[in-house]
């Protein structure tokens, strides 16, 4: 493992800086734009580019990889970074951070499927879990680091902008010089949506919810943070609180849904989240210490949905379906973060900076009844039964799912890709209509 780890050292290395750049840049453009006198929706349709720009890179980049290789396409794709951060020093116009922000997400896509494959190539059937848990401590810890320092914005300079293009440009060195052979790649087969839905509904509109939810706190965390009157380094810890009690709350929540029904735990923390998300939308800043308390055990509690919503699609799922899968829920969880800054920053705009949380609370409300209606419709997956809960960085892409140690042995049976279905192999189906009468 160790000697695995030394080896991945300049793929780690590179993924630290561009997470620390884009944990700057997702708080400084939201501090900006509100400075720049952009109304409340405008900032949310531009910062909502990114992850358009970021659902179009997940799906092309791949294609490009197999064509151009790794090494020169995250070059390509740095140099993109690097040079959108750029832009936005030239003009402080909403039409062109919007465009910047489309081709940053796109590039940022881009290159964590290169680290992603990269590392799948360089893990060994006992050091993917390792490996996987090391890529999310680093993104979530760069992350939570950039979302510090832009704290440090004085509101005048440029010189957090320059940062971010030199940590995204310095990123692509230690990977250029790198004596390591380029993987192979092939991009994973999805499963419909249609199909998807039909394997577990739970898993479909729980991971889509969430990317909802997600886009909303990472879109327009720091333009809520200015609307309510908080100072730089207010918000930058307030925008911090929610990665850094995903990364503590991930392994503990995650046991307890190995040893207890999945579907209860779900229900357990959009419970809390939403509790957590009303009582914040009530407090606001008249009390921040208190408000920060609950950002945390909300982004603890609620950041771990994502991970569980993939955990509980393999429950129904043989290990060489995996894959194809977890590629489809995270298609999802794109296409429900396009959707949230927008529409957070409309309902703000219209109904008043309470909203931010009022609409968190209402989506994990949703999720908990829609986790109830699947309960009374089918019986539970036997604990015995489940499969481990593996962290899974919501911060990545469909690559990362070959990380997943449970996908490991199937390589040795690539024919039972072909010849399995969930829909009439497994006995735990997530489909009343469909289920096996239990013995």
């Amino acid at each position: 493992m160790f000697r695995s780890l030394m080896s991945s050292w300049p793929l780690f290395f590179g993924l630290l800086l561009i997470m620390i750049g884009n944990g700057i840049l997702v708080f400084l453009l939201g501090v900006r734009a509100s400075s720049a006198g952009f109304t409340t929706t405008i900032s949310g349709l531009m910062m909502g580019g990114y992850f358009v720009g970021f659902f179009g890179g997940s799906h092309l980049v791949p294609k490009i990889l197999q064509d151009v290789g790794h090494i020169r396409t995250f070059g390509a794709l740095s140099a993109i970074a690097s040079a959108a951060v750029l832009v936005h020093i030239i003009a402080v116009d909403p039409v062109l951070w919007t465009v910047m922000r489309l081709f940053t997400g796109f590039a940022y896509a881009g290159m964590y499927i290169v680290v992603e494959s990269w590392l799948n190539d360089k893990s060994t059937n006992e050091t993917r879990g390792q490996m996987l848990a090391v890529y999310m401590i680093i993104t979530m810890a760069g992350l939570s680091v950039g979302q510090l320092f832009g704290g440090l914005d004085d509101g005048i300079t440029n010189i957090l902008f320059l940062t971010v293009s030199i940590l995204v440009s310095v990123a692509v060195v230690p990977i250029l010089v790198t004596a390591s052979q380029a993987p192979e790649f092939s991009e994973p087969e999805t499963v419909p949506l249609r199909r998807l839905f039909q394997i577990s509904p739970l898993a479909f509109v729980g991971i889509g919810l969430q990317g909802f939810a997600a886009s909303m706190i990472f879109g327009m965390g720091a333009v809520f943070a200015n609307i309510i009157g908080m100072t730089n380094q207010q918000g930058s810890i307030f925008l911090a609180s929610f990665t850094i009690a995903n990364v503590v709350m991930q392994y503990p929540i995650g046991r307890m849904s190995d040893r207890f029904d999945r579907r209860l735990v779900i229900l357990i923390v959009a419970s809390i989240s939403a509790l957590a998300a009303a009582i914040a939308s009530i407090v606001g800043l008249s009390n921040y210490w208190t408000l920060l308390g609950l950002t945390a055990i909300f982004g603890g509690f609620s950041m771990t949905i994502y991970s569980l919503c993939i955990a509980h699609a393999n429950d129904y799922l043989s290990p060489s379906q995996m894959v194809g899968t977890a590629s489809a829920l995270i298609t999802v969880n794109g296409i429900g973060a396009i959707f949230g800054p927008p529409i957070i920053a409309a309902l703000v705009d219209l109904f008043g900076s309470y909203m931010f949380f009022a609409m968190l609370s209402a989506v994990h409300i949703g999720l908990g009844l829609f986790v109830l209606a699947r309960m009374y419709m089918r019986e539970a997956v036997p604990a015995e039964a489940q499969g481990p809960f593996i962290a899974v960085p919501d911060q990545g892409t469909a690559v990362a799912a070959n990380l997943n140690p449970e996908t490991a042995w199937s390589e040795l049976h690539p024919e039972l890709v072909a010849t399995e279905d969930p829909l009439t192999d497994n006995p735990y189906l997530d489909m009343p209509s469909l289920q096996k009468p239990s013995k």
